[in-house]
């Protein structure tokens, strides 16, 4: 038993995500402005990753507090090969600070080791590293415990997992198979075996090979229903990526019913991750077949599952109000629509000043809605703020190109 124990807080956790975000937003502008396309998308997965970190607070912080206490278990069992003073600095680190690194160096030492050993030093410090958006290190360190221990089904998943994340699409695809392989071997059918056929379809699909994804999504869903049932959430997560496999490959309405079973199937799952996917998915494929009226509820409950977080992701949310009101609008319920343009309206003058463009563009929306409900005083007032703003973009864009030829010229 470890005289250490993992003193993680919510609070502490939740502030830490939120200090990250700030930072890598302003190095994803910086990238931006020095035209440094590679590093920007770098820097734009990991902001996309606090994002949903913080939107899905609960989960994210469940998921770092068990790698943090893997992480210890590990160390406890390496106590004796570390000695007491590398030992007690690698528990502080997972237990009581901020950052882990410190931690993931000290498991460094005993990777050099190699064998099963340095697998699983690999393997945690690899978790640790991705609990800190250091995904490139993550990767190296998963990518060297597959290389130590080839027969870990847990070190071959992570790496899978990770490198989809990354987009590196092959590199999944590769993982999974060779774990769905090693699991074949064992001769049982096992719910295991089945999620890892789903993973090498999932990943089959998002690199382009839509018929071996059809051939092993067919595979794992077979063996699900016989072992945990239809109703069971491993299958929920199955309809939902058949469903995103049927609209890649532009099949809208065959879409349509896999997303419905999956949501069906979440909606008592307590998976707000997957929820939340399934209905931006659904809602948005509604309004594609111009079913707008069905989309709302979907779009609203989304919006609720957004909102609830210790630091919502605005841009996000601008999103999900803007679609709610041109459904509304679409339905011909004015007054709805309205109020969800305005919501839209006060978050983007938050998020992005009183006189960016996409304020404008709101202004014009409310503005076609006021004439719809002859509300004529406030139509001329919107499209007179709209327009001044946009008068005012385009001043400032022609005297950018007019600074610009002035410096060609000299």
């Amino acid at each position: 038993m470890s005289k250490y124990s993992v003193a993680l807080s919510p609070k502490a956790y939740t502030q830490r995500l939120i200090i990250q975000k700030k930072k890598f937003l302003q190095a994803v502008t910086t990238a931006m402005e020095q035209n440094e396309e590679s590093k920007r998308e770098r820097l734009q997965l990991v902001v996309v990753s606090l994002t949903e970190a913080l939107t899905f607070i609960k989960q994210s912080y469940k998921h770092e507090a068990t790698c943090r206490k893997g992480a210890l278990m590990a160390f406890d069992k390496m106590q004796r090969m570390l000695g007491e003073a590398l030992y007690s600095r690698a528990a502080e680190s997972v237990c009581s600070k901020d950052s882990t690194l410190e931690a993931e160096q000290i498991l460094d030492k005993v990777i050099g080791k190699g064998g099963k050993g340095g697998a699983f030093a690999a393997f945690h410090s690899g978790r640790l590293a991705e609990c800190r958006m250091d995904f490139n290190r993550a990767m190296v360190r998963f990518d060297k415990a597959v290389e130590l221990d080839k027969a870990n089904p847990h070190y071959l998943r992570a790496a899978g997992l990770l490198a989809r994340k990354m987009y590196q699409h092959k590199k999944a695809l590769m993982r999974f198979m060779v774990l769905e392989k090693l699991l074949g071997q064992q001769g049982k059918d096992s719910v295991e075996l089945a999620v890892a056929r789903r993973e090498v379809a999932y990943s089959a699909a998002l690199f382009g090979q839509h018929k071996q994804a059809d051939a092993y999504y067919s595979k794992a869903m077979d063996s699900l229903t016989k072992l945990v049932g239809q109703d069971h959430p491993e299958m929920g997560i199955c309809w939902y990526q058949v469903g995103l496999l049927k609209e890649s490959q532009g099949l809208y309405e065959e879409a349509e019913e896999p997303y419905k079973k999956a949501l069906a199937i979440m909606d008592t799952a307590g998976d707000d991750i997957i929820l939340a996917d399934i209905l931006d998915k659904l809602a948005r494929l509604h309004m594609e077949l111009e079913g707008e009226q069905d989309a709302i509820p979907l779009l609203e409950r989304l919006l609720k599952i957004k909102k609830n977080s210790p630091a919502p992701d605005l841009a996000g949310i601008i999103i999900i109000y803007n679609n709610v009101g041109e459904a509304y609008r679409i339905c011909g319920k004015y007054e709805q629509s309205e109020k969800y343009y305005q919501q839209a309206l006060a978050v983007t003058q938050k998020l992005r000043g009183k006189e960016h463009p996409a304020v404008g563009s709101i202004y014009q929306e409310l503005a076609k809605l006021c004439e719809r409900q002859r509300k004529m005083d406030e139509v001329k007032k919107y499209n007179e703020m709209a327009a001044a703003i946009f008068q005012r973009v385009l001043e400032e864009q022609e005297a950018a190109a007019g600074e610009t030829e002035g410096r060609l010229t000299l």
